[in-house]
């Protein structure tokens, strides 16, 4: 399933972290980015693994090493938990997946609320009925303050 531009800044914004990996640390890493050492399990060539969350922290990081001449790598991973789950579905649209959820709420809230039963019953009545009611209706209304005989039985 194709994603939607907002399905793509979720992921942005959400899912993807990206990792500069240097052997040189720079005089000044960004405000909010991850130092770590790194491991075997990362290759090896590298010593330091600075984790960063948003582009302009990720610029601000590749200016500075550059001003310093250190030789540096990146590589963009995915977040894990919830929600890297509900916002990286392969195959699945978060934001039509919403949708769907809204359009089925109000469908189903409709139907138990009995509003289409009385609609029904409003369209099918029969005309001489609704004729009768109207009647009744404008008759109580003509003479609602009219005087009403009164009947005693002994």
């Amino acid at each position: 399933m194709q994603k939607t531009a907002l399905d793509r800044w979720l992921q942005k914004k959400y899912v993807y972290v990206c990792k500069v990996y240097c052997n040189t640390l720079p005089a000044a890493v960004p405000e909010g980015a991850i130092l770590e050492e790194t491991t075997e399990s990362s290759g090896g060539r590298y010593l330091y693994c600075i984790t960063v969350e948003d582009d302009d922290q990720l610029n601000e990081l590749t200016a500075k090493l550059e001003v310093a001449n250190i030789t540096y790598t990146s590589r963009v991973s995915e977040k894990g938990g919830l929600v890297g789950r509900l916002f990286n579905h392969p195959s699945k649209s978060f934001t039509l997946q919403v949708a769907w959820l809204c359009f089925t709420i109000i469908v189903l809230s409709v139907v138990f609320s009995g509003l289409p039963v009385r609609l029904w019953e409003n369209l099918s009545a029969e005309e001489e009925d609704v004729k009768g009611k109207s009647k009744a209706k404008a008759e109580a209304k003509a003479a609602p303050d009219a005087e009403q005989p009164v009947k005693f039985d002994f």
